[in-house]
Parts: C-alpha cells; sequence; structure tokens
C-alpha cells in the first residue's frame, strides 16, 4: 500500500491528477456527442403552417413505414354517403369518409358527416351507406353521437367479422408521422401524409371540436371522418376540420379582409378530434350517449367579431360578434335577429362609390358582455336546450333586448327532431 503522504504516493496522485484532467475533454465531447445525436427525439422537428396562394397545398403520399401502414389500415376504412331515399335512393346528397373500428362493425366518423345539415329540403329522409376499398356497401345506423368534439359511432349491417383499425393506446407527439385516410378531390380512401404539429388546439368557433390534434397533412372536404393513422397502424385521431388561416382562428378581434381592404397571408392546417382505446367518450357513444349543443340560431366565422376601434364601418358603440347569417326557422329567426347584408352605393351614372353595411352584433348574453364570439360560445355553453336567455342585440346606434328560446343544433340547422 502506498502512503499518500510519501514522496512515492504523491508523484503517483499527481499522475493521476493529469490522467483524469486529459480525460475531461473527451469526456465533455462525448457528452456533447450525445446530446446531439438524443436532441432530434428529444425536441422532435414541428413544421410550419404551409402558405398557399389558391386551395390546400399538394398531397404528399405516405412512405416507407407509413406507406406500410396505410396499406393495412385502408380495408378498414369507408366512403360515407349520404343518400336519399324511395327513387332517388342512388342519388349522394353528401360524402364524407370513417372506418371500423371494432371486428363487429362499429364505425368512427365525424358526426358533421352524418348530421345530414341543410339536407332535409333536398329529400324527405336520408341514409347513410359505407362503401369499402372493395366496393362492398353497407347501410349505417346512427348510435351515438357528441356534437361538441364532432364526433359519431355507427353501426353497420355486416354479416360477420370485419376488418378493423385498432385504437391507439396513447397519442402522437408533436413532430410524429401519420397518414389521414379519405375521399377528397374525388379520390377513393386515398392517403395524405402529414406532421402532427400541435395537440389540445382550441378555438373560438361553434364548429370545432376541443382538444383537437394538429396537422400538415393537405386534407379537403370529403376527408371528414377518416382515421389519422400512425406508422403503428393504429387510429389516434378522426379528422374534423381545416383551416387556411390557423393562426388566426382566435376569436381577437380580427377584421375582414374587406373592410380593411389589405390581402392576407393563406396558411393551412388541418385538425382531428384525438381517439384513444382507453376514451370515454367513444365508450359513451358506443352506450348510445347523443350529446348536443344549445344554439341561438345564426351563423358566424372568424372575420366577423365587431370591434369599433378596428373597424372603419359603424356597427354601433359596443364590441361584439356580428350575425353573419340567421338560419331561417331556427330561435334567432323567430326572435327577429337580421342577417348580415352589404348594399352598394352608386352614384347618379350608376358607378359604385362605397357600401352600406347593415349588421346586427350581440352584445351580452343575459346581461353578460360578449365582445367576442369566444364569450358568446362561453355564455352560451353553459345554458341548456330549452332554456330561454336574453339576447342584448345592437343594431346600428340602438340596443335592442330580445327573448330567445335555446334550440338544439341537430334540430336547428337540419330540421330534424
Amino acid at each position: 500500500m502506498i502512503d499518500p503522504w510519501s514522496h512515492e504516493g504523491a508523484a503517483q496522485a499527481a499522475q493521476t491528477h493529469v490522467r483524469r484532467a486529459r480525460l475531461r475533454p473527451f469526456t465533455f465531447v462525448l457528452l456533447a456527442l450525445l446530446v446531439a445525436l438524443a436532441w432530434p427525439f428529444l425536441n422532435p422537428p414541428v413544421r410550419e403552417f404551409q402558405t398557399v396562394a389558391d386551395g390546400s397545398p399538394p398531397v404528399l403520399a405516405p412512405s416507407g413505414a407509413l406507406a406500410e401502414a396505410f396499406e393495412l389500415a385502408r380495408p378498414a376504412t369507408l366512403r360515407i354517403e349520404v343518400r336519399c331515399t324511395g327513387v332517388f335512393a342512388r342519388q349522394v346528397l353528401g360524402l364524407g369518409s370513417g372506418f371500423f373500428f371494432e371486428a363487429d362493425g362499429r364505425v368512427l366518423t365525424a358526426y358533421h358527416v352524418v348530421d345530414a345539415r341543410g339536407q332535409a329540403g333536398q329529400c324527405p329522409e336520408v341514409r347513410y351507406v359505407g362503401v369499402t376499398p372493395d366496393r362492398t356497401e353497407y347501410a349505417l345506423e346512427l348510435v351515438g353521437f357528441d356534437a361538441y368534439m364532432d364526433l359519431a359511432v355507427m353501426q353497420a349491417s355486416v354479416d360477420g367479422l370485419v376488418p378493423f383499425i385498432p385504437l391507439a393506446q396513447r397519442l402522437p407527439s408533436p413532430g410524429a408521422d401519420v397518414v389521414a385516410i379519405g375521399n377528397s378531390r374525388g379520390d377513393f380512401l386515398a392517403g395524405r401524409a402529414g406532421t402532427v404539429t400541435r395537440l389540445g388546439v382550441r378555438a373560438s368557433r361553434s364548429d370545432f371540436a376541443e382538444d383537437t390534434i394538429e396537422l400538415t397533412a393537405s386534407l379537403a372536404p370529403g376527408d371528414s371522418g377518416g382515421p389519422v393513422v400512425t406508422a403503428r397502424g393504429e387510429a389516434v385521431g378522426v379528422v374534423s376540420y381545416i383551416s387556411f388561416n390557423p393562426s388566426r382562428m382566435e376569436s381577437s378581434g380580427y377584421v375582414p379582409p374587406f373592410l380593411l381592404g389589405v390581402p392576407l397571408p393563406r396558411e393551412f392546417a388541418s385538425y382531428a378530434v384525438p381517439v384513444e382505446s382507453s376514451s370515454t367518450l367513444v365508450a359513451d357513444l358506443v352506450a348510445g350517449g347523443q350529446r348536443d349543443v344549445p344554439v341561438i340560431g345564426f351563423s358566424w366565422n372568424p372575420e366577423y367579431d365587431y370591434h369599433p376601434a378596428r373597424y372603419n364601418v359603424d356597427l354601433g358603440p359596443r364590441p361584439g360578434p356580428i350575425v353573419f347569417r340567421v338560419e331561417p326557422g331556427g330561435p334567432a329567426d323567430v326572435a327577429g335577429l337580421r342577417s348580415f347584408s352589404v348594399t352598394p352605393l352608386l352614384d347618379d351614372e350608376g358607378n359604385r362609390i362605397g357600401s352600406e353595411v347593415e349588421a346586427d352584433v350581440i352584445v351580452a348574453i343575459d346581461g353578460v358582455a360578449t365582445p367576442t364570439f369566444a364569450d358568446l360560445l362561453a355564455q352560451v355553453r353553459r345554458k341548456q336546450i330549452g332554456e330561454t336567455i336574453t339576447v342584448s342585440v345592437q343594431r346600428g346606434g340602438a340596443t335592442y333586448r330580445v327573448e330567445l328560446q335555446l334550440g338544439a343544433r341537430r334540430s336547428v340547422f337540419t330540421g330534424r327532431s
């Protein structure tokens, strides 16, 4: 044993210190290399919104493991058609997508695909048909729906077991590659590859589900209700919504471009309702749960949150969402609310010299101010279907208070009970 206090021990200790000193730079280099290698996994790259000039971005086909997952999942997908009955039984009024998530023929889709909104006047009664990739047709019946979450469970009339896409045990992380399967652009159950950019997205819109998954996949009408599938072949979402201004979806006094007279860049993103194998929402819908939302009965979009300081059109002194289009026969219509209108002003020679804008602005619900549609939505969603509320409506320089009974969105916008 060497005495550390001896000359020999001191010499050996000095050599050991030198060796350790030489190792430190190498150790730091090794650690830096390991961090560099692990960084993409700890912080996955998130793609920015795609800027588009006209229409959706180009569709990206799945490749590699994602292409294999698409091929495995596609046999369990459906083109969902809304058809007439009777002599016009083959007439397709609308279409979307869906998929089997159980072998007994249970189907997941977006609720707005099967709520037949606006189609009641086109035919006396509608029916739903699911068409598989091999062109087999199944009659579909609505089992349960959640209008808040834009999700529906249907049952297909199957004779035996069918292929299905299992629901994932957990949601993907931002940066994960996924493929959505749908029927937009005249395609038939085609794949649209993309990347997850955000989770838990909310927007101040009555037709936007809560806590959605944001994607870069180039989706379009016809893809709604289709599955969003990971490279593991599991469904993590149901396509619900697309946006051409995703960074502006929050209601924050956004001024319409036509009122400002300036062009705005068009960004693109798509959204899906998250689904997992442990989802209580899916279980509730399988059990027949039906959750509709109370509505006043008018259409709105993010361009129509009025604020007197930001508009160059005077619609009154108080801010609030503009009533864009009143649904005929709905609560707003019965209460006397009016749709937004723009009338051109012409000079004596017939040349347009300006516009006259007439609009009802909802400034309060039951005495609570609603400066944005998000505030109005928050107040309405605290109420119950059938409840009577007092709506403060600003029309020009005057404010009127009207009472109306909130309706169920399914009946107000489709004419169905």
